[in-house]
């Protein structure tokens, strides 16, 4: 049975949502980031609901995936189940864990290996992201996500963060690509990129930038 068809027969059997790690499992799907991209296909086609809920497997609030059923999402009682209103505090989508696992799937998909991801949650000391593209160079990557608080003051802090990092990046290894990941469509950060260009010149490197919906564009 193909990758598409095991998705949709278990849309249809639990008939709740499912996020991409569960449905991995669920539907015997060899990696995560085929449940991802074959998830999102469906979305776009219209022919499945794609949206930030609670998983009905792992009960976590993640992006999952349903089966249309009456043209809405299946209800859900937030103030009446203490395990919603838990998750309502979980990271928004642009806290740097968030960005940096899109950003990993992305990779995943368009053919690169994903050597080490550091855990953001516990700040693991060293490079965000190392892949290698299909042709065996390694890209290094480092990830910001935006602050809460302070925030113009501190996305300045942490876009110099991230330059920092390239810099002793390209420092232990002018051979490596270089790339730093962002939330898109925070005005601070735009501008900051553009403030940069002189530096992209002299010392090259890409910009993804990832959007709420999970999008990623690179500049």
């Amino acid at each position: 049975m193909a990758n598409k068809d095991s998705i949709q027969k278990v849309l249809h059997q639990v008939n709740k949502p499912i996020c991409d790690d569960c449905m991995k499992d669920l539907a015997n799907l060899p990696f995560r980031p085929t449940s991802y991209q074959i998830c999102k296909d469906l979305s776009l086609q219209g022919l499945v609901f794609r949206s930030q809920y609670t998983c009905s497997q792992c009960g976590k609030q993640k992006i999952c995936t349903a089966k249309k059923d009456n043209g809405t999402l299946p209800e859900q009682n937030k103030q009446s189940n203490p395990v919603n209103n838990a998750l309502d505090s979980s990271p928004p989508w642009y806290w740097e864990g968030n960005v940096q696992a899109t950003l990993v799937e992305y990779l995943a998909i368009h053919s690169y290996l994903i050597k080490s991801v550091a855990d953001t949650a516990s700040r693991t000391q060293g490079k965000d992201i190392v892949a290698s593209s299909a042709s065996g160079r390694e890209l290094w990557i480092s990830v910001k996500g935006y602050p809460k608080n302070s925030a113009n003051v501190q996305a300045r802090h942490w876009f110099a963060g991230a330059i920092f990092d390239l810099i002793l990046y390209h420092g232990e290894n002018p051979n490596v690509e270089l790339a730093i990941a962002l939330p898109d469509n925070y005005i601070t950060y735009l501008n900051l990129a553009n403030r940069v260009i002189w530096l992209r010149n002299s010392m090259p490197f890409r910009i993804y930038w990832i959007d709420y919906q999970g999008n990623v564009r690179i500049e």
